[in-house]
């Protein structure tokens, strides 16, 4: 047998030790461990000053603390390891082991300002040993997260301190900051077993930030402050749209309409790109509602000329949405003064709004009696009451179709009108017999009529207004 390979069987013990210890297996790498410190002086010097650290922390791992004795007396022997970080954090290792945080801290606290990994780690330390003795607020344990995490960059270190940050900050009621901290490993780890099990927390606490804004427990000014920073990182995940859109719905509730047309609008443009580029499923449906609500939104704050170009043309995906659709059309041919566009639509299952803005645009056509026929059928309703100004003009397009049963039922039955000095003047001069028990007077049929239509001026004016 070659020397080489005799050599390479002599030093098994080693390399199946720290491959278990690597494993996070302590008490497997215990068997061999014994026999590594002869091994090791027998190895050259720098193959053995790098993996001399490892093979103390399995022995302290272990508890093996004759073995961990001699390995950490052999530190002394390199001139890379002596007084470094390594074998301070793992003297701390070992103090915290031993029940000693306060030499622990110490150990710590001068392995902390190196600038290798095994100084990071010792950050780390410190700040878990804070927070396990309650002698770190969760204040200052964030900002030295922080302040660690610039330290150090690229690989599972900086996947456990970003972890921890997310941890305490969210723990402190600061979201938005455990947010950022989570997306930053998503961001830069993306690959990485920490980032596919973390991403469900990511959208829970994604989900519970909007639902506060949604909710006003955050004030508005500090929930679009917060969106327009995470929302750069965050636009095109799957389902962050869906938390987005709650923003917008907010802005909209308390009367931003302007901002919360943006809002939408940005969602329609940020779906579209996502289904253009495979990373979801976006249906033409979910687009059309963003659309609608972009729409609606322009119209609520009077921009009607914006909201019909939001609106455009396209018709309806699905059959869900073409009503709703063509309520908004009439809603913005109404808002335009266009009676012949509010009557040119048509809705398979005409709402209450709808049916309104269509009897109104007919009324103002002059169409009396398909005006007549809309006011009546939402009178007859008892779902759909009519306002004051809406059973005026009931009466005047009953009165001017030639419909005198249908304006003394309406004289009689409207309790508006009685309360109405205009139209008891009307029903005066209107009725054959005075429905209200009003007194007629001894006055002409001339004069009667004459009354009438002056009341019928003053009333096309209140209607009007109405």
């Amino acid at each position: 047998m070659p020397v080489s390979a005799k050599l390479d069987l002599n030093r098994l013990p080693v390399w199946r030790a720290l491959a278990r210890a690597r494993e996070g297996d302590a008490a497997a790498a215990a068997t061999d461990l014994p026999q590594v410190g002869p091994l090791l002086d027998a190895m050259p010097p720098a193959l053995a000053a790098t993996l001399l650290p490892e093979l103390l922390e399995a022995a302290i791992d272990a508890r093996l603390w004759d073995d961990a004795h001699g390995l950490a007396q052999r530190f002394d022997a390199h001139a890379e390891l002596r007084g470094g970080s390594a074998y301070r954090f793992l003297l701390g290792r070992a103090a915290q082991a031993g029940g000693n945080p306060v030499m622990a801290f110490d150990s710590y606290a001068m392995a902390a300002g190196g600038a290798d990994a095994w100084a990071q780690r010792a950050r780390l330390a410190l700040i878990d040993l804070g927070r396990a003795t309650g002698t770190l607020t969760p204040e200052d344990g964030a900002a030295l997260l922080r302040q660690s995490w610039r330290l150090w960059r690229g690989d599972a270190l900086e996947i456990a301190t970003l972890e921890r940050l997310a941890e305490v900050e969210h723990g402190r009621g600061e979201t938005e900051a455990a947010i950022a901290a989570m997306t930053e490993i998503q961001r830069r780890h993306a690959l990485s077993d920490a980032a596919l099990g973390s991403a469900a927390r990511l959208d829970e606490m994604v989900a519970e930030l909007y639902a506060r804004g949604a909710s006003g427990a955050l004030p508005i000014g500090a929930f679009v402050a917060a969106h327009r920073r995470l929302s750069p990182d965050l636009m095109f995940r799957p389902g962050f749209a869906a938390q987005a859109e709650k923003l917008a719905a907010r802005l909209l509730e308390i009367g931003a309409t302007d901002a919360a047309a943006r809002e939408y609008a940005t969602l329609r443009d940020q779906l579209a790109v996502m289904r253009d580029l495979g990373l979801e499923e976006v249906p033409a449906l979910r687009l059309d509602m963003l659309r609608l609500a972009q729409a609606e939104a322009l119209l609520r704050g009077g921009q009607t000329t914006a909201a019909a170009q939001a609106l455009g043309a396209t018709a309806a995906s699905a059959p869900e949405l073409r009503d709703r659709m063509e309520m908004l059309r009439a809603r913005l041919s109404s808002a335009q003064g266009d009676g012949a566009g509010v009557i040119a639509t048509r809705m398979e299952t005409p709402s209450e709004g709808y049916r309104r803005l269509r009897a109104a645009a007919l009324f103002d056509r002059g169409d009396w009696e398909a005006a007549r026929d809309g006011y009546a059928a939402l009178w007859r309703d008892p779902e759909t009451p009519l306002g004051a100004g809406e059973a005026i003009r009931l009466l005047l397009a009953a009165h001017r179709s030639g419909d005198t049963a249908l304006v003394a039922e309406l004289l009689d039955g409207l309790p508006q009108l009685a309360r109405s000095p205009e139209l008891a003047e009307v029903a005066r001069s209107l009725a054959p017999v005075a429905p209200l028990a009003l007194p007629i007077g001894q006055k002409s049929a001339t004069d009667r009529m004459q009354d009438a239509d002056a009341a019928l001026q003053r009333l096309e004016r209140v209607a009007g207004d109405g």
